[in-house]
């Protein structure tokens, strides 16, 4: 091999390798990753100031999730009514009901009757009054918010 192409293989094998098949995957050779970041390889070689984490502790007391008065079903698994509660067409609702339906996740009556009281006339903003009004973005959190409030205060008076 003539020295041109030891020279390019020396200059490929300084270039960092970037794979992408489980993830991303960078490959430094140690010598130009410690020229580079010498820092970053003392921490990372050192294991210096590693904390190991087992748990997490929150405020959160979780023995009220199961509960329905702490932790609504829309909150954890919403159904067709909390979905077209968000539409602003008749289009998006019917989307929905479509999807679903083909998902096996509503039943025919009820995807027949409910596409027929989004059908009529004004029926969309009926249905969404009917049910409890339009969610607007931010609805899920502000909702989880003012549960975690309520079960923090109920926390604090069992204490």
């Amino acid at each position: 091999m003539d020295n041109n192409k030891k020279d390019k293989k020396k200059e490929i094998a300084k270039k960092p390798i970037i794979r992408e098949e489980n993830g991303l995957t960078i490959t430094y050779y140690k010598n130009e990753f410690n020229e580079n970041f010498p820092h970053l390889i003392t921490e990372i070689t050192g294991k210096k100031k590693s904390v190991k984490i087992d748990s997490i502790e929150t405020n959160f007391d979780t023995k009220h999730l199961n509960s329905n008065k702490f932790h609504p079903k829309e909150l954890v698994n919403p159904g067709v009514i909390d979905f077209i509660r968000r539409c602003t067409t008749i289009e998006e609702a019917f989307s929905i009901l479509d999807y679903l339906a083909k998902r096996k996740e509503i039943s025919e009556s009820d995807y027949t009757s409910y596409k027929n009281q989004i059908l009529k006339k004004e029926g969309l903003r009926e249905f969404i009054d009917k049910h409890g009004g339009f969610k607007r973005p931010g609805y899920y959190e502000k909702k989880f918010r003012d549960l975690k409030q309520e079960t923090l205060k109920q926390n604090q008076k069992e204490n």
